[in-house]
């Protein structure tokens, strides 16, 4: 039997630096907006050198996709199951609109970075976190389809439920309408992608 090994104190500080790290870009990013934050601040905050935290993100753009990577996880830790497929995929991506109505900024910056930045480990797993976001989709749309097709069969279907989500997400966070209900909107467009997917729904009162 090999009883797991205690971490030494190297790995313990290390471990620390990036937990100020993590902690100190969360709460710039959040008072003050992504394009008003230096990594220098960041550094001041979490009181380490700017060569120290460049070791632990290569970039402002990085340490932006490490704070939001760690809020974005709880999106595909569960399926959402509330009986309806529109509202299982707007529940689903809820972590994503609470950003948006309170840092919009961020949210652009985040998917800027996640698609057309530099490689690194955070973008990376910001780009893994929305592949199991897509497969998630393909679950739910097997879950509510009548005829209990195989997986790979939904792979293009969820493809383009995806797109629709992600492109709805992105365009929120540029049209900042005031008043605007933003989920309103995207159940609006999914419910239409939907209707081309699975059966029709049938109401008490219409034949969709």
């Amino acid at each position: 039997m090999t009883l797991a090994r205690e971490p030494g104190r190297r790995e313990l500080n290390k471990a620390d630096k990036q937990r100020r790290i993590l902690a100190a870009a969360r709460d710039l990013f959040f008072r003050n907006g992504y394009s008003s934050v230096t990594t220098q601040e960041v550094a001041d905050q979490a009181e380490v050198g700017t060569g120290t935290l460049f070791r632990y993100a290569q970039s402002k753009g990085e340490l932006l996709c490490m704070v939001a990577n760690e809020e974005f996880r709880a999106m595909v830790e569960t399926v959402p199951d509330t009986g309806d497929p529109v509202e299982d995929l707007v529940t689903l991506c809820d972590p994503l609109f609470s950003a948006l109505e309170n840092q919009p900024e961020n949210i652009v910056a985040y998917h800027r970075e996640t698609v057309f930045g530099e490689p690194g480990p955070h973008p990376a797993e910001a780009q893994r976190i929305l592949g199991e976001l897509r497969g998630i989709i393909g679950l739910v749309l097997a879950r509510h389809s009548p005829r209990a097709p195989e997986a790979e069969d939904l792979d293009g279907p969820a493809q383009t439920v995806f797109d629709v989500l992600y492109m709805s997400i992105v365009r929120s966070g540029i049209d900042r309408s005031p008043g605007r209900d933003h989920r309103a909107d995207l159940r609006e467009h999914v419910d239409r992608v939907l209707h081309g997917v699975l059966a029709r729904r049938v109401s008490s009162d219409s034949t969709y």
